[in-house]
């Protein structure tokens, strides 16, 4: 990540479970929007189920006038990583993504996919067209 610059700070929020300041780095798509779209607070409101998302996220890129970004969230600092990582696992033992509540003008749906360093790349997000 030293290599990236970030495109975006701020908060990650999602009530009873964490609140920590991250920081977001590109991974692929446009990113033209973003650091002005993005809120300073993500506001998580809730859990969905992968195959939902799957199933959109295979309608988008099939979509001429739609992208599809991919951003990686990273704790901000070291004493951030506990929230960090108790939304992480919070989604990962539920087997659930994260719906951000609080989306802007060229940010349609947001969502938070937990992927730790040893799970591969979803397949539905390949080919990276990006930083990678």
């Amino acid at each position: 990540l030293s290599r990236l610059n970030t495109i975006w700070k701020g908060f990650i929020n999602m009530q009873s479970v964490a609140k920590f300041v991250t920081k977001a780095y590109p991974v692929s798509g446009c990113f033209d929007y973003l650091s002005e779209d993005l809120p300073d607070t993500i506001h998580i409101g809730g859990r969905i189920s992968p195959k939902t998302v799957w199933d959109y996220v295979g309608k988008l890129k099939s979509s001429i006038s739609k992208e599809l970004c991919l951003i990686r969230f990273h704790p901000a600092t070291e004493e951030e990583e506990v929230a960090y990582i108790s939304l992480y696992s919070y989604f990962s033992s539920r087997g659930r993504f994260g719906v951000v509540a609080n989306t802007n003008r060229h940010i349609k749906d947001l969502y938070l996919i937990p992927l730790s360093t040893k799970d591969p790349i979803p397949s539905k997000l390949l080919p990276f067209e990006g930083p990678g």
